[in-house]
């Protein structure tokens, strides 16, 4: 066989060998499968204070700034309850009319975040001068007002991202105040023109400012109109009213709830 017709055998035999495959590739099934799965990711937990020293050190801080906690009623002890008045001489031991030495205690209660009621308490340790005799004697005084008041601001203060709460706000009121004491002179928000009144009485409309300071800290200023309510002897101007208005500052310890 020459080597032409070797070749072309073996192409043919090759050819033949190979079909039987061929068919079967074409016409077996398809075995693929396609699959669908679904992941779900779990939600990430909140966060939480840090534990240990840290929590410690949050809780401490939260304390001092009073953050999250909401009072609804407030005591105050004020510490600036002094005074004295002198008769204009060089010699101040000799020349002293009248001194005072005492503390204001207040208790605030909220009706609603607005409006509140407040009572206080202010006695005093007296040292004055005897009209008859100008001998310096001691005596005792209180004086006493019950004040309702509107804490106007709130809205603005949110909004501008003060602290709203806690009693610290401007706020609108009205007060009455008393005095007891016949070596006094005084209600909360009104000065009379002579002592030896056993009970004074007056009405004020004020307009004040009140603020927390730390924790235990609270400054309040205000300004009043007042007018007496019992005579005020000795006084030549309008009968009951003090002309201008008169200020007022307490500060001192915030006690809160």
């Amino acid at each position: 066989m020459r080597p032409t017709s070797m070749f072309r055998f073996l192409r043919h035999t090759l050819l033949l060998a190979l079909l039987p495959a061929a068919v079967l590739a074409q016409t077996a099934p398809d075995s693929s499968r396609i699959s669908y799965s679904e992941e779900t990711v779990a939600p990430s937990p909140l966060p939480t204070l840090p534990s240990g020293e840290n929590s410690r050190f949050v809780q401490q801080y939260s304390k001092l700034t009073r953050l999250q906690i909401e009072e609804q009623h407030l005591w105050k002890l004020g510490l600036n309850n002094f005074g004295a008045t002198y008769l204009g001489r060089a010699d101040k031991a000799d020349s002293l009319l009248f001194s005072r030495v005492g503390v204001h205690l207040a208790y605030e209660h909220k009706l609603s975040p607005a409006w509140s009621v407040l009572g206080e308490v202010s006695p005093d340790f007296l040292r004055y001068r005897d009209a008859e005799t100008r001998a310096l004697r001691h005596g005792f005084a209180v004086r006493s007002q019950v004040a309702g008041r509107y804490y106007y601001n709130l809205n603005k203060r949110i909004r501008k991202g003060k602290s709203a709460s806690n009693f610290s706000a401007n706020y609108l009121s009205l007060a009455l105040g008393s005095g007891f004491g016949r070596h006094s002179d005084e209600t909360p928000f009104y000065d009379f023109a002579r002592s030896g009144q056993a009970v004074r009485l007056s009405l004020a409309a004020v307009y004040g400012l009140q603020r927390r300071l730390g924790r235990y800290g609270f400054v309040d200023f205000n300004m009043a109109l007042p007018m007496a309510l019992t005579p005020d002897r000795g006084r030549e101007v309008v009968p009951g009213i003090n002309i201008g208005l008169v200020l007022n500052l307490r500060i001192g310890l915030a006690l809160g709830r």
